[in-house]
């Protein structure tokens, strides 16, 4: 699972992408199962008050998993991991 920052006003422009991984499979139920070996992405809420991303992520074809973070870090990696942007 990876990350990109988007500009607002034209978010099809790609301000910076990460080129490592947010998230990869590692426990048992990332790996085993109908699709071995992946994790997918299917839904991110935001707290907005605290900033507390919960991304809800398929593992396996099989299980559904939630993993937690903060907007303000997700960021930060984003622009700290980008080779598109090295004026962040």
């Amino acid at each position: 699972i990876g990350a990109a920052l988007l500009d607002l006003d034209e978010p099809w422009k790609v301000i910076a992408r990460a080129d490592r991984s947010l998230l990869e499979p590692e426990t048992s139920y990332e790996i085993a199962g109908r699709v071995p070996n992946v994790c997918f992405p299917c839904a991110a809420l935001v707290d907005e008050p605290t900033g507390r991303l919960t991304l809800y992520y398929g593992a396996a074809d099989t299980h559904i998993a939630l993993a937690h973070g903060f907007v303000d870090e997700l960021v930060q990696f984003v622009k700290t991991h980008s080779s598109a942007a090295p004026e962040l």
